[in-house]
């Protein structure tokens, strides 16, 4: 069992469905997964699905056929166990799957619990039994060695009674024989009396939520419950926090014409219980109160939902109690430059490989609060004014590239160098210990340009970089 292929997951979003954990087939073409009472079976090569009524995946198995391994899975009915042969099945059988970039993402599938119970931890009765009949010898091992002790200290006392030398024993006595006692007692009550391990949980849950939501400010919500007095035998405690996250949900397409619906945290934070007792009877009324923001990263996709979630536990498997749609925020506000780097500046950084530190400062100033990954491509564009020819006459100037460039040839993992032999300079790639030669020029300018903008991040942003900018070869 595995986390749901990403287009179960949109099925199971569009049809409204709570879905388990999924099977894939050994080829990994094949996919399934309970969606509800249903299963939803997924061929990932071709983008189609079939739903199965009333039935749950088991396992996915390979049958030969005509010498060929197929894949078949096997579905649990109401009146027994079913094989599939998928591969075998025609084009009547499956259904296209929805695709997002057409018809819009899926709705949030909310969720308003107004109970909420933590799982039950695991009884005695669960564990093996050879660990009970250890744990059991142990426990009699450790009353006796402490029983040993506290009747060694009772007969020391009842020795000092007959006076004299024997007097001495009261020294031994008095200490040994109460301390040994009462560990005795203890440990004697602590494995007979059966432990009960507290659960967690909330009743009369009500959750406030500021309706108001933008990037960057904070979003106020607050939960107000209820502790009931136990559950089953259990005493009940309510959880000391509560979690809340902003999620966004997009489509994360990929060259081949794939697709993914992706759902990225853009903000946490945590809330702190303030307990209260209610007037005139025992149960016990709890309060919930923080923020959760939204930190700026860009860039926006051009179809996105947004929810928020709050959950009374980070255990991995808890669901969260509540789950709510929130309103696409407006297009975020482009920075400011609040510090532009001159001429020099700029050159430098873009040498060193260092543009990202000096984007960083352009927009932030002295005390300014941006991360590097909040700017947008144009944002960082924005920071640089010179040219690409402006660079390499610089590099040329200042001599950059005396260093760099390399009378050997190397191996090395997708990287580029500069090499000289004879009275031509080259620009080299290699990929996987294969090299081959990007560029050959006897103009020491040309490859030092062209190696500046293969290398350097950012450089291939510049004005006239497309005349100089070098793709990275494909080596087979």
């Amino acid at each position: 069992m595995s986390r749901p292929h990403s287009y179960l997951n949109v099925l199971a979003r569009v049809l409204a469905l709570p879905i388990s954990e999924g099977l894939a087939s050994s080829d990994e073409r094949f996919h399934a997964a309970s969606a509800g009472e249903d299963a939803l079976i997924v061929d990932v090569e071709k983008r189609r699905y079939h739903r199965v009524p009333d039935a749950r995946p088991l396992s996915f198995e390979d049958a030969a056929q005509d010498g060929v391994a197929q894949a078949s899975l096997q579905l649990e009915h109401r009146d027994g166990v079913r094989t599939i042969a998928l591969a075998a099945q025609d084009d009547s059988f499956w259904t296209p799957l929805p695709d997002p970039r057409v018809i819009g993402l899926p709705r949030i599938v909310q969720r308003h619990d107004t109970a909420w119970t933590s799982p039950a931890p695991p009884s005695e009765a669960d564990d093996h039994s050879q660990s009970r009949v250890v744990h059991w010898i142990s426990a009699l091992i450790s009353v006796a060695v402490l029983g040993f002790f506290a009747a060694f200290g009772f007969n020391a006392l009842r020795w000092s009674l007959e006076g004299g030398w024997n007097l001495l024993w009261l020294l031994i006595g008095l200490p040994v024989f109460p301390v040994f006692g009462v560990l005795t007692l203890v440990a004697a009550y602590r494995h007979i009396r059966p432990s009960v391990t507290p659960r967690q949980a909330l009743n009369a849950i009500d959750v406030r939520r500021d309706e108001r939501f933008r990037i960057g400010e904070p979003l106020a919500f607050r939960v107000d419950a209820t502790v009931p007095a136990s559950v089953g035998h259990q005493p009940v405690e309510p959880p000391p926090e509560i979690f809340a996250h902003l999620f966004v949900q997009t489509v994360n397409g990929k060259s081949d014409g794939r697709w993914s619906v992706r759902d990225q945290a853009w903000g946490a934070g945590t809330a702190d219980c303030i307990p209260s007792t209610l007037i005139g009877t025992g149960e016990r009324c709890v309060h919930y109160a923080g923020t959760v923001t939204a930190t700026r990263q860009a860039p926006r996709k051009a179809q996105e939902r947004w929810y928020l979630t709050l959950s009374a536990s980070m255990q991995a498997g808890t669901e969260p109690f509540y789950i709510a749609s929130l309103a696409t925020p407006p297009l975020i506000t482009p920075y400011q430059i609040a510090q532009p780097p001159d001429r020099q500046a700029q050159l430098d950084a873009l040498l060193l490989n260092a543009a990202s530190d000096l984007i960083h400062k352009a927009y932030n100033g002295e005390d300014g609060t941006a991360l590097r990954d909040d700017f947008t491509p144009d944002e960082c564009r924005a920071v640089f004014t010179i040219d690409a020819e402006a660079l390499v006459d610089h590099a040329m100037a200042t001599r950059w590239y005396e260093g760099k460039i390399r009378t050997e040839r190397i191996s090395s993992d997708g990287c580029f160098y500069m090499l000289k032999e004879g009275p031509a300079f080259q620009l080299m790639y290699t990929e996987r210990h294969e090299t081959v030669t990007v560029c050959e020029s006897p103009d020491l300018r040309s490859v030092v340009g062209r190696y500046l903008f293969a290398e350097h991040l950012f450089v291939d942003h510049l004005a006239g970089a497309e005349t100089i900018k070098v793709l990275r070869p494909r080596i087979y």
